[in-house]
């Protein structure tokens, strides 16, 4: 095999590693959008580090809902339980059990899908219903089965109504960001006290930006409401995470678009050096006027060729652009040389994370974080194939000019 074909081969392959790549990306964008809500959610910190007697119950997210009306509002509070079916069945040893405390709106901001019965209503909240929504996953290991439906389970020692049956991510990647735990969901209202010493401060409370209300104004908002209480938490915006985490795929579009445009100015260049030297053989023996309309034809298509690839050039650009999202923390608001600055957000980071005060962790930080770290890897494989591709290219360009300078 000669050197040509081995850099053709080159090239095949590098294009469908760069191709399969891409797509692989594109998938994991669009499972990030569709399972991680645009939502703003404030973290509990860790407790640990914080007074125990610090933080947001349901009352005050009660409240809240009052008094900003244009807003969604939600919140829950996760508790580990034990759980049995009607028979006094318990899941396998492999499943562990969390009931999670939640209102009315939890089930419409986040997007689970429902399989069977349906949603808590406001009047299941407000009468304190004993009503639960399980996985598909459990119902299968309690009942075999995911009609449900009616039937009861008891969360300690206390019975719940089956009202609806909720379908479990179990790609891959978001499995991997799971803590092991079944989650069965119950009106906050429902839940007894047994141990008077806890509290059911909200391990996260969640709401939503509007076209109104951007997620500074709603924070700012509720600084003011609720004061000392809000400092217990740490606000995280998955809006703009994902955004981060899309970055990606329009970074290497814009790349590979720039490689595009600068190739076609190549070939814009090369048709303007074929039209002056035309000029130049006809300027010998012909008058400009005579030369226009003689060759008016070959003259429109030469510039129509520009004309067209100009065009091609505008519109690639306005496709490959975009907004480049960075969050507002490593962002000073004087002078964007500000090394100082950088290495000091970088470091409280650092410290923030050291002393566990990055807030509640729940699976949608974990996923976005190893979507997150995916994307990169398979960012920068594209970059390093992309190179090979075009190392591989200009070779192979090289090459054959070569032979042909010899035949000739």
């Amino acid at each position: 095999m000669n050197i040509k074909k081995i850099l053709k081969l080159r090239l095949i392959i590098n294009l469908i590693i760069l191709i399969l790549l891409i797509l692989l990306g594109i998938y994991l964008d669009l499972n990030l959008n569709k399972n991680v809500s645009n939502v703003l959610e404030y973290k509990k910190i860790n407790t640990s580090s914080n007074t125990s007697n610090n933080g947001i119950t349901f009352e005050d997210l009660n409240k809240l809902k009052k008094q900003y009306t244009k807003l969604i509002f939600t919140g829950y509070k996760e508790v580990i339980s034990n759980i049995q079916n009607k028979y006094g069945n318990s899941p396998s040893k492999a499943i562990k059990t969390k009931i999670v405390l939640i209102d009315e709106n939890y089930l419409n901001l986040y997007p689970y899908k429902i399989l069977a019965g349906g949603k808590f209503n406001s009047l299941s909240i407000k009468n304190g219903e004993k009503v639960a929504v399980i996985s598909d996953v459990m119902a299968a290991d309690l009942f075999k089965s995911i009609k449900v439906i009616g039937d009861t389970i008891t969360l300690n020692n206390e019975k719940y109504r089956i009202v609806g049956v909720y379908k479990e991510n179990q790609s891959l990647t978001y499995e991997e960001s799971e803590d092991g735990y079944e989650r069965v969901y119950i009106p906050y209202s429902s839940y007894t006290i047994v141990d008077k010493t806890q509290n059911l401060f909200l391990d996260v409370f969640t709401t939503k930006e509007t076209t109104q209300m951007s997620y500074k104004n709603i924070n700012n908002d509720l600084t003011k409401t609720l004061g000392q209480n809000l400092s217990s938490y740490k606000m995280v915006n998955y809006t703009i995470l994902k955004n981060i985490v899309f970055q990606y795929m329009k970074i290497l579009c814009f790349l590979i678009g720039i490689c595009v445009i600068i190739f076609i100015l190549k070939i814009i260049l090369q048709y303007l050096k074929n039209i002056v030297v035309f000029f130049r053989e006809k300027f010998q023996t012909n008058y400009f006027k005579d030369i226009l309309i003689n060759y008016k034809k070959e003259l429109i298509f030469s510039f129509s060729k520009v004309v067209f690839l100009l065009i091609s050039i505008i519109i690639i650009f306005n496709l490959i652009k975009f907004n480049v999202v960075i969050e507002d923390k490593y962002l000073p608001t004087d002078n964007i040389f500000d090394v100082p600055y950088y290495t000091k957000t970088i470091l409280d980071d650092i410290k923030l994370s050291n002393a566990d005060e990055q807030g509640f962790n729940n699976v949608y930080n974990k996923y976005v974080s190893n979507i997150n770290n995916i994307e990169k890897l398979i960012f920068w494989t594209e970059i390093v194939t992309c190179s090979i591709f075009i190392i591989n290219g200009r070779l192979l360009i090289i090459l054959t000019k070569r032979k042909s300078v010899i035949k000739t």
